[in-house]
């Protein structure tokens, strides 16, 4: 077989660049005869028709599931979502803006990444996933323990990013007020802003020498009260927009639906896709057969991460592989830097330094 010339691969491409940017605008197929009409190429309508066939016969176009014209495979968003590459994804117009329901006040994190939610809901007209993680990677701001009836301990916890949690811990004997007082000053003096895993750690070293010997009594208390810091709890995990996947064509049957709805609900579907994505703009995109999960092979998931510090979330969008990949990324983009931004400006206001 003879080998292509490098003008033939150049209009190649070039036609093929003009029919994924046509499907992703129009979100229709496109037959040679309406492609050489609409063309920027100098090319007759004979060798566009010739170039399409080509594609198609190397896997980049296929006439499935249209009645007439052809649409760009997942082969050719592959080469197309590669050439975006390390250039930044583009800001749009409208960005996020994450308010508080008292002024003055940083919003608590589960607001914040509500608002981020229905803003990339809207804007992207696709399903949006936000991944949080687990409990105790987040970072005390303070703790508190109280004596209840029945030799129990109730545990007061908030983090730095505004979240209340509670549990109850069961002593083998009651524990005076005042030592629980001194256990929790102590964990909140030296303590404040680090991980609870990193607290847990830290106390199951050992307890502090200085203070047992002031209150050797503490000793069981510290023991009992490792507890305190044990979440082990599956990752934070919300979902916005599924009505959006409803009126997308490729989304119209059943047991499509059943089996996205089944890759949204899984707390690992970011993580997991992430593993297997390609990395672009700071972000990632997976395509189809990509993500690893059935169900999704018309779509595309665009994900970006928000951190503070090593607490680290993230967020993603799943719509039809059709759509504009540059600006989804863009999009995400924008809410993952607000989100790490609204986290850094919610711990500075409490005087936390790195």
């Amino acid at each position: 077989m003879a080998m292509k010339g490098e003008d033939t691969l150049k209009r190649e491409q070039a036609i093929l660049e003009e029919i994924i940017r046509y499907y992703m605008d129009r979100h229709e197929a496109i037959s040679a005869r309406t492609l050489s009409k609409i063309s920027r190429l100098a090319l007759s309508p004979t060798t566009i028709r010739n170039l399409m066939e080509d594609l198609s016969e190397e896997g980049f176009l296929t006439t499935e599931g249209v009645s007439r014209g052809r649409i760009p495979t997942q082969k050719a968003f592959a080469i197309y979502v590669t050439q975006l590459g390390d250039r930044p994804p583009p800001t749009p117009a409208d960005t996020p803006h994450i308010t508080a329901m008292e002024e003055g006040e940083p919003p608590l994190l589960p607001s914040a990444v509500r608002q981020i939610g229905r803003y990339l809901e809207r804007h992207s007209g696709c399903a949006v996933c936000i991944s949080l993680p687990r409990k105790d990677l987040y970072p005390l701001d303070w703790v508190r323990f109280s004596t209840i009836p029945y030799n129990q301990v109730l545990v007061s916890m908030r983090t730095l990013f505004g979240d209340l949690w509670s549990k109850v811990l069961i002593s083998s004997d009651p524990f005076p007020e005042e030592l629980l007082r001194e256990v929790g000053r102590f964990i909140n003096e030296n303590y404040r802003g680090r991980t609870l895993e990193a607290i847990r750690d830290d106390i199951m070293a050992g307890e502090p020498k200085d203070l047992l010997a002031e209150m050797p009594s503490l000793g069981a208390a510290f023991r009992m009260l490792r507890k305190a810091f044990e979440w082990n709890e599956e990752p934070k995990h919300r979902v916005w927009g599924m009505d959006n996947l409803y009126r997308m064509p490729e989304c119209q049957d059943a047991e499509l639906l059943v089996l996205i709805h089944r890759a949204l609900e899984d707390p690992g579907f970011l993580t997991a896709t992430l593993e297997r994505a390609r990395r672009v703009g700071g972000g990632w995109i997976s395509l189809g057969t990509e993500t690893g999960y059935a169900g999704l092979e018309m779509c595309a998931l665009v994900g970006y991460p928000f951190a503070w510090r090593k607490w680290r979330g993230l967020l993603g969008i799943l719509g039809p592989m059709r759509m504009n990949h540059a600006n989804v990324l863009g999009l995400a983009a924008t809410a993952g830097q607000a989100l790490g931004e609204h986290l850094e400006d919610s711990v500075a206001k409490l005087g936390i330094r790195p």
